[in-house]
């Protein structure tokens, strides 16, 4: 690497670093937003709240390292452009397609992150996640029988507790148990305990009565009982197992689904294929910003006024490329077949910018300058 390389490329990382860590600081708290009420409702701790909110990073980062990448691009490049660096270059014969190189550097040190991100940690840190927050949801103890509040563990069962502690034990419980449609059970008892097994969930009450209206609310029947067990239903099973999101495959099941995965559903094989896709593309974004950004601002004539129209150009041109990104996606999972216009579009992106900045490979001196 040629002197004013890494002198460029030193200039360019420490902005990247800058703009990383503020973009995934602002959208890591707005994501983690969406886990406090599974926190809370669930009564947790800060500290399962923090661990849940680290598990969000990878997939943060994986979106902001190209966003930062394309801006510390523009913020270095437009600093050396305002405070005369880029004219010394110019005195000395620089050509503007040399000053590719840093960027190709930075982006191709950027892609790698991505790529590592992307294809590694942001499937295992999104099972994880998943895992986490559906184990969470299966601790009824703390989630569906809460003290001091009444409870709807179930459609038309509902449930108050007096006081309850982390073991299940819980004092004064009032249970009304109305699913059976236009008779309804009241149970009340002075303790009782929360059981779990594999598959269902009971509560076990003692030293208690059962009231329940019978002939049509003419008569009401009482049954005192030192001890019954009262099922929840099947809601621990049902509440554990869970469907993977495509998110959560690794890249080899998502291009090449085994046939259990999709189970003879075209839709959803064309989903995981595009994920696939998706995740191997996305890379090529952290490649092709920072080409783009740097095409953006010396790749026209030099302008005493500043880069400020080409920095609002090359920003517009990004969400531009990067939203058809998206749509990309969204149509290959209607047709597998347009799979390599996800790839297309940022290949076109680098190709263009490359291009642009080395049409003519004249050096950055003989350009005209425009007032």
């Amino acid at each position: 690497m040629r002197q004013i390389d890494r002198y460029i490329l030193g200039q360019l990382l420490a902005p990247m670093g800058f703009f990383a860590l503020v973009f995934t600081g602002v959208i890591w708290l707005t994501q983690s937003l969406r886990i406090v009420d599974t926190v809370v409702n669930n009564n947790q701790s800060a500290a399962v709240f923090l661990e849940l909110s680290t598990l969000l990073l990878p997939s943060v980062m994986m979106m902001v390292l190209p966003i930062a990448a394309l801006s510390a691009t523009l913020f270095t490049i437009n600093r050396l452009y305002t405070e005369s660096e880029l004219t010394v270059l110019m005195a000395a014969g620089q050509s503007s397609a040399a000053l590719l190189r840093p960027a190709i550097y930075l982006g191709l040190f950027a892609t790698a992150l991505t790529a590592a991100l992307t294809i590694y940690l942001v499937p295992r840190a999104a099972t994880e996640l998943s895992t986490r927050t559906s184990e969470m949801r299966a601790e009824f103890a703390n989630s569906l029988l809460r003290e001091g509040q009444f409870n709807h563990p179930l459609p038309g069962v509902t449930v108050y507790l007096r006081q309850a502690n982390s073991e299940g034990q819980m004092l004064d419980i009032f249970i009304h148990d109305a699913r059976s449609g236009g008779q309804s059970i009241t149970y009340t008892a002075s303790q009782a305990r929360l059981v779990k097994s594999e598959d269902r969930l009971q509560l076990v009450l003692f030293d208690g009565a059962a009231q329940q209206f019978e002939d049509a609310g003419n008569s009401l029947s009482i049954l005192d009982f030192d001890r019954f067990a009262y099922d929840l239903g099947p809601m621990v099973a049902a509440d554990v197992q869970r469907n993977r999101k495509p998110a959560e495959y690794g890249i080899g099941e998502l291009l090449n689904p085994p046939a259990a995965l999709w189970n003879e559903d075209e839709a959803l094989r064309a989903r995981l294929m595009a994920e696939g896709h998706d995740k191997l593309s996305s890379p090529l974004y952290a490649l092709a910003f920072p080409m783009l950004a740097l095409a953006a601002i010396v790749g026209g004539a030099f302008r005493r006024g500043g880069a400020g129209v080409r920095i609002a150009v090359a920003v517009g041109l990004a969400v531009v490329v990067r939203s058809g990104g998206i749509a990309a996606k969204s149509a290959v999972e209607g047709n597998v077949q347009l799979w390599p216009v996800l790839y297309l579009l940022p290949v076109l992106l680098m190709i263009g910018s490359y291009l642009y900045v080395t049409r003519g490979a004249r050096p950055l001196r003989r350009r005209q300058v425009a007032a």
